[in-house]
């Protein structure tokens, strides 16, 4: 691990606003303005590894694709999770979204093969399958507001979707398709960690708020139902993510995963799997419903490749401009607009000293809209992942996924996911918007829409 310290360290430190004595820049963000948009207007106005105080705390926001490539591929171990983390881990514990060490690289290694290219083509019928399903309930019908001239909320039927699609890769049961007590308990106790994990100030779960009691109900509730889930596992095999799991050995000592470890990975890959899928989804249909000529040349290419008939794995290789689309759509809204690392030791990123202890904060929603890299960024624009074009681009320039080692373990199978879920709707119905006005970013721990997406469903046939 390359780092530097002592007089190997620039003179300047990292530009910033001067900081008050005690709390530092915390009245800086002390209005309702979303804690993204604060720091990248940091960044706009100080540049990269724009340095504030919060309280004690030293935070670098960095969003040049070289200095974030030094972080995420470069030098990756002096960057961890950290206490960044601890909400989160109330309900996912030690998974591989919030483990550091030598715990995360063992992980890491019983994991992998599960989510190779090769290993999540498994998955294809079964996410066909429950696509197909979304749409029939779709059908025109009395019930349904979006065949009224009303609209469907996006948000709503794609965390359904996902849910649906993840639950039975994990389980083997659907989760989506109806309302319980479990889609509840994990949609309640993810909110909860989110508002916690982005609250400057969090009350002990002893203490006893309405709130802590929810999430404590709820959290029991999931472990319940993992428990059963893991209990059947081990009786009966099956070809779920779970049952894989029950079956791997770590290559080098051979060990299998104790039943808290797998109670974390499963919970991790869950709330991973439907959440930010959603929201990327989303994101996706609210952009072609405003851009009506990207959306008819997407279903041109559905019509030419797919016509009527059911999507197979091979049509995948040539829904080209339907993956251009899903790119360009995590482009502008990557599932997750904010991410912070702990800093271990003392090093140098673009000639700017960070302390050892202190947060770098890097920014995808930033990173894909730096104007010397993405010509006109707010443009939707999925022909920037031509071959050709995405070869110019600087390594690290486009993070959806993060890079490096910590690259998300399951960007392919949420890649075919969203390119399956545009195909098969774009088959049947075009989206279009229902009102002009631009719907609003919050970061809620993933990318959100800051308001109810609402679409209207227009059949094509």
């Amino acid at each position: 691990m390359q780092t530097y310290t002592g007089l190997d360290l620039p003179v300047s430190p990292a530009p910033g606003p001067r900081p008050l004595p005690v709390i530092g820049n915390v009245l800086r963000f002390g209005n309702e303005k979303n804690i993204l948009f604060h720091f990248i207007d940091l960044w706009h106005e100080y540049g990269d590894v724009a340095h504030v105080k919060l309280g004690s705390l030293h935070v670098y926001v960095v969003a040049e694709p070289e200095n974030v490539h030094h972080v995420l591929v470069k030098n990756p171990n002096n960057y961890i999770k950290g206490n960044g983390y601890t909400g989160f881990r109330l309900l996912v514990g030690q998974g591989l979204v919030t483990s550091d060490g030598d715990l995360w690289w063992r992980q890491r290694r019983l994991m992998q093969p599960s989510f190779t290219p090769k290993s999540i083509v498994q998955y294809f019928e079964m996410m066909v399958e429950t696509t197909e399903r979304m749409l029939e309930r779709w059908n025109p019908s009395p019930t349904l507001p979006a065949m009224q001239g009303g609209s469907l909320i996006m948000d709503d039927e794609m965390t359904r979707l996902t849910m649906s699609i993840i639950s039975k890769a994990i389980f083997g049961v659907d989760l989506g398709e109806e309302s319980g007590e479990v889609s509840e308990a994990f949609h309640d106790a993810f909110a909860f960690v989110t508002a916690r994990t982005m609250s400057a100030f969090a009350l002990p779960l002893s203490v006893p708020l309405p709130s802590h009691r929810q999430f404590t109900r709820s959290l029991r509730i999931i472990d319940d139902f993992v428990g059963r889930q893991i209990e059947k596992g081990r009786r009966h095999e099956s070809d779920t993510l779970l049952s894989i799991l029950l079956r791997a050995r770590d290559e080098e000592t051979g060990a299998a995963m104790s039943e808290k470890q797998l109670r974390d990975e499963v919970v991790t890959l869950f709330l991973a799997g439907f959440e930010t899928t959603a929201r990327s989804l989303t994101w996706g249909w609210y952009l072609l419903a405003r851009h009506p000529h990207i959306q008819d040349r997407l279903i041109a290419e559905v019509d030419r490749v797919l016509g009527q008939r059911r999507p197979t794995i091979e049509d995948l290789h040539h829904l080209v401009y339907t993956r251009l689309v899903v790119d360009e759509a995590l482009r502008l809204y990557p599932p997750t607009a904010l991410l912070g690392r702990q800093i271990v030791e003392d090093d140098v990123i673009g000639g700017y000293r960070v302390t050892a202890g202190g947060i770098i904060m890097l920014a995808p929603y930033l990173t894909h809209r730096l104007p010397n890299i993405w010509p006109d960024p707010e443009r939707f624009d999925p022909e920037r992942f031509l071959p050709e074009a995405a070869a110019q681009r600087p390594k690290s320039a486009y993070i959806p996924f993060i890079s490096g080692p910590r690259v998300c373990l399951g960007n392919n199978f949420a890649l075919m996911e969203m390119t399956l879920a545009f195909a098969m709707t774009a088959q049947r119905y075009r989206t279009v918007a229902t009102s002009t006005e631009e719907i609003g970013v919050a970061f809620r721990g993933s990318t959100c829409p800051l308001q109810p997406t609402r679409l209207r469903l227009d059949p094509r046939r």
